[in-house]
């Protein structure tokens, strides 16, 4: 008799124990939380605060983005579902929705588990001389809530100031300086290469693995120095240019 009871309690345990299991798994199904940070899905290059240079923008644009990362914590949906980011924290009575920025309705396809997000700006001289922040969290609905503390949220610096990148002219071992690939710097010249490239670009590593969104390997810079060059050359050929050749203080912009 004690011998089945001793059987009997472990033939519970054993229930309960996968009770417990199908209730985490029913948990897991249902819960899903999206953690938020700029930079890509490496783990490399993290980060929850950026900064935008509207003196960096490409010449002659309308509207330009911040891109983010969201990744998805639970398991994928099983169709796409719609999320958005809110204000929660900064100079919200500053940098006003609508006028200076734009926070779509973003989509996150079935089966995925994460993707890049824009956070769009637009073009505006507001900002001249002076730096604004935003503080963005996700606005949590019956599908997604916040995810972990360290990427639950994203602050975005904003201000419209002519910088030379640092590493314009020098730059320590294992690098390259930008004026290897690009020349004498202006900033005339500075933000035709972001236009043609896509690209904020603000330091070449020679050696190792570029840390996204700034830095480009070596290869990368050669390819983009070539791209600008026939850039440059396409636009000094087109009759509609009527400011040819391209230049800045220096003279004719070359590469």
């Amino acid at each position: 008799m004690k011998r089945q009871m001793i059987y009997l309690g472990v033939i519970i345990a054993l229930v309960l124990c996968a009770c417990e299991e199908d209730d985490k798994l029913m948990f897991d199904e249902e819960s899903r939380a999206l953690n938020l940070w700029f930079g890509t899905e490496s783990l490399e290059g993290r980060v929850d605060s950026t900064e935008y240079n509207y003196a960096f923008r490409p010449l002659n644009t309308e509207l330009d983005s911040v891109m983010f990362y969201v990744k998805l914590a639970g398991v994928p949906l099983k169709e796409d579902y719609t999320f958005e980011l809110e204000v929660t924290g900064g100079d919200a009575s500053t940098v006003i929705a609508g006028e200076h920025y734009v926070l779509p309705s973003y989509v996150l396809k079935a089966g995925t588990t994460g993707g890049s997000f824009p956070i769009y700006l637009k073009n505006t001289s507001d900002f001249k001389n002076k730096a604004f922040s935003l503080s963005l969290s996700l606005k949590e609905n019956e599908r997604f809530e916040t995810g972990a503390k360290e990427y639950a949220s994203l602050k975005l610096n904003i201000k419209d100031k002519e910088e030379r990148p640092q590493y314009w002219d020098d730059d320590p071992e294992t690098y390259m300086p930008l004026k290897n690939f690009f020349g004498t710097y202006s900033h005339k010249k500075y933000q035709f290469i972001i236009k043609v490239t896509g690209k904020v670009i603000l330091r070449v590593i020679y050696q190792g693995t570029p840390t996204p969104p700034y830095e480009i390997s070596y290869f990368e810079a050669q390819y983009l120095q070539a791209k600008c060059r026939l850039a440059v050359e396409e636009y000094n050929n087109n009759p509609e240019n009527p400011d040819r050749p391209l230049s800045d203080e220096y003279g004719p912009i070359t590469f």
